[in-house]
C-alpha cells in the first residue's frame, strides 16, 4: 500500500470562476457515530464560502438529517422525486452562503432499502438541474452497502472519516479494502475526526497505514484532523454548522483547513468532471452489474 501526502499546489483544472469540471466528493465512513455527516455539512458550507457553487446531497438514505442540522425545513425530498411527485429542482433547498442542498427522507424504510440500480435512478435526476455546479459533496451512509459503493465509485474523490476507536479503525480499513476489491477504487483520503490534537491525528493515520501495508494497489492520503470539540456539539444543538456558529473553534478552524486542501485536490479533466458524467458513469456501472447477474 502506497501513502501519498496531500500536495498543496495548484489544482488540476480551473477554479470555481471558470471551470466546467465538477469535483464530486463522497464523504463516507466504515461505521456510524464518527461524525461523518457533520464533516460533510461543514465541508460543503466551507467550499460554498470559498466561492464554489456547491451542492450537498444527503445520500444517507433512510437516516437523513442534513436539513435538520442546518435548521432548514424540507417540504419535499428525494422520496417525492423517486415517486414521481415532483422534479429535483423543486426539492433543492438553499442554505447558508448559497449552499444548495438535496434533502432525503429520515426514517423511510423504502428509501433505506434502495439497491444500486435504484440509486443510479436517483442520481439520474441531477440531469434536471439547471446551472453550473463546481463541487458536489455526497454524504453517504456508513458501511459497505450497494448504494455506498455506487456513490463512492461514481465520485472523483472518496473521503473516509474515522476516529481513534478500535471498531472505527477496523471498519475504516474494511471499507477501504471492500471499495478497492469490489469497486476498483484505488485512492482514498482519510480524515482523523474527534481526536485530541494534530499528533493524535497523525498517529491514527499511521495505524491505518500499517493495517493496509499489504495492499499494494491502494493509495492513502492524509486529509488532516478535526479535534474533539464541545463547540461542535453546541452548534448541533443550535441547528447550525460549527463554522458558522463558532468560526474560531478548533473544529471550525480544522474544517476550513480541510476545505482549503480539498480545493487543491486535482479536479477531474473534462468531460469526466461534468456532473452529467457522474450520472452516466453511475448508470454504466449499474447496467454492467445487471448484465452480469442476468
Amino acid at each position: 500500500m502506497r501513502s501519498s501526502e496531500l500536495k498543496l499546489g495548484r489544482a488540476g483544472g480551473k477554479t470555481a470562476t471558470g471551470s466546467t469540471a465538477v469535483q464530486t466528493i463522497a464523504v463516507t465512513s466504515g461505521k456510524g457515530g464518527v461524525g461523518k455527516t457533520n464533516i460533510a455539512v461543514n465541508l460543503a458550507l466551507a467550499l460554498a464560502r470559498a466561492g464554489h457553487n456547491t451542492l450537498l446531497l444527503d445520500a444517507n438514505l433512510g437516516m437523513a438529517n442534513i436539513d435538520e442540522l442546518l435548521g432548514l425545513q424540507a417540504r419535499v425530498n428525494l422520496m417525492d422525486v423517486l415517486r414521481g411527485h415532483c422534479h429535483l429542482e423543486e426539492i433543492v433547498i438553499e442554505g447558508p452562503d448559497g449552499l444548495l442542498i438535496v434533502p432525503a427522507a429520515s426514517g423511510n424504510r423504502e428509501l433505506s432499502e434502495l439497491g444500486e440500480v435504484e440509486c443510479g435512478g436517483l442520481v439520474h435526476a441531477f440531469s434536471e438541474l439547471q446551472g453550473r455546479i463546481d463541487s458536489l459533496v455526497i454524504d453517504t451512509s456508513s458501511g459497505i452497502s450497494g448504494c455506498v459503493s455506487s456513490f463512492c465509485r461514481a465520485s472523483s474523490q472518496v473521503l473516509v472519516v474515522t476516529n481513534d476507536e478500535p471498531t472505527s479503525i477496523r471498519d475504516c480499513v474494511a471499507q477501504i479494502r471492500h471499495l478497492n476489491k469490489f469497486n476498483a477504487i484505488a485512492h482514498f483520503h482519510v480524515l482523523a475526526n474527534m481526536v485530541v490534537n494534530a499528533s493524535d491525528g497523525s498517529e491514527l493515520f499511521k495505524k491505518i497505514l500499517e493495517l493496509l501495508d499489504d495492499a499494494q494497489d491502494i493509495v492513502i492520503s492524509y486529509a488532516g484532523f478535526v479535534p474533539r470539540d464541545d463547540y461542535l456539539r453546541k452548534a448541533v444543538c443550535e441547528r447550525r454548522a460549527v463554522i458558522d456558529a463558532f468560526p474560531r473553534s478548533g473544529s471550525a478552524v480544522a474544517i476550513n483547513n480541510l476545505a482549503r486542501r480539498v480545493i487543491r485536490w486535482r479536479r477531474p479533466d473534462s468531460p469526466h468532471g461534468q456532473l452529467e458524467f457522474f450520472v452516466e458513469r453511475l448508470f454504466q456501472q449499474n447496467n454492467v452489474e445487471r448484465e452480469v447477474l442476468s
